[in-house]
């Protein structure tokens, strides 16, 4: 079963090119959820070698008149 439009369908009742797009559709799904993966994994070892912000700019600036 699968829904589409909040209606539930028997993907077995599909006609073959019906079952063929669900099947690639499953395929992709499949895939996306590996690339979720691995954009996580690279994001966080580009985050780990971005440079560390100097203490100095944090502190806050003395106004002197």
């Amino acid at each position: 079963m699968f829904k589409i439009n909040e209606k539930e369908y028997d993907e077995s009742k599909l006609s073959n090119k019906g079952k063929s797009i669900y099947l690639k559709l499953i395929k992709i799904a499949e895939q996306k959820k590996d690339l979720e993966i691995l954009t996580d994994y690279w994001t966080a070892l580009l985050s780990a070698e971005l440079p560390k912000e100097d203490k100095k700019k944090d502190e806050p600036k003395k106004v002197v008149m």
